[in-house]
């Protein structure tokens, strides 16, 4: 169980500020579905560890939701990945409230979600209040913010500019390998820093070394660098990649960490103003 809580509060409009039963559990199902998909998104495996559990609620006007993030699976340590994924979506959706730019992680999946989230707010309801707490912006929908944000979405999900390719080289997540009817391999790749997953066609030197994966790796979840032609469907919207070269990267886990870079004692015991004060001179010994 991690210690970020988030607090949602949903208001209806009218003499009446009590919000029907659809729109309720229509706000928080979308709030919450943006949060899944975003640590999808994050995710190498695009995988959900969190699960989200209400812990409290009022039932003052408005109502408000205290949710927890819990591990899915006993003994997990979601600590860090719940401060990923609640930053994430709380700058993200900040970020549409005043542009019309896709947020990191936020997939078209996550756009619609977010969308009807804010939507909902300029038909029946109010208001509704996203706390984080600590020091992440609160989302604060009022109907004039929301009109506004679906539409920077809406322009997002359907851009108004022409496709264009670039050569150009990506780092993603093997989502899948398949193969097309001429028995050539397909990659599905999900980007790192959009969390979509791309069509990946694959010749050349990619093709020798996917040829090869297929027989010999378990490849879903590896880290690869793709280089070649990046076709986008509207600016930076990339829609399919014709790589010529590829190669797979370390795993998080191989990449050294904090105490394998430290050595405390790099400066043979000499105060760090003298051995900096030295290096200036000239003198490294």
């Amino acid at each position: 169980m991690s210690d970020r809580t988030i607090k949602l509060s949903v208001r209806a409009r009218g003499d009446i500020d009590s919000p029907t039963v659809e729109d309720l559990l229509d706000q928080v199902r979308d709030y919450f579905e943006i949060l899944k998909g975003v640590e999808q998104a994050v995710a190498a495996g695009g995988t959900n560890a969190i699960e989200w559990r209400i812990i409290s609620a009022t039932t003052n006007s408005p109502i408000v939701f205290e949710a927890k993030a819990f591990a899915r699976d006993f003994g997990f340590n979601i600590d860090e990945r719940v401060e990923i994924v609640t930053r994430q979506a709380a700058f993200g959706l900040h970020q549409l409230e005043t542009t019309s730019e896709r947020p990191s992680y936020f997939t078209d999946k996550v756009l619609v979600r977010a969308e009807k989230l804010f939507e909902r707010v300029t038909n029946g309801l109010d208001r509704t209040i996203v706390d984080y707490g600590g020091d992440l912006p609160m989302l604060d929908i009022t109907p004039t913010i929301a009109r506004k944000t679906a539409a920077n979405i809406q322009a997002v999900l359907k851009p108004d500019n022409k496709p264009y390719e670039e050569i150009g080289s990506i780092e993603g997540y093997v989502d899948s390998i398949e193969r097309d009817g001429w028995g050539k391999p397909i990659v599905r790749v999900r980007v790192r820093l959009t969390g979509e997953i791309v069509k990946c066609f694959v010749t050349g030197d990619a093709f020798k070394l996917f040829e090869d994966h297929l027989i010999r790796d378990v490849w879903r979840g590896r880290r690869v660098l793709l280089y070649g032609k990046l076709r986008y469907k509207g600016f930076s919207l990339l829609n399919q990649i014709e790589a010529f070269d590829a190669r797979f990267l370390r795993d998080k886990k191989d990449l050294p960490d904090v105490d394998d870079i430290l050595d405390e004692n790099f400066t043979g015991g000499t105060r760090t103003e003298d051995y900096l004060a030295r290096i200036r001179n000239g003198d490294p010994s």
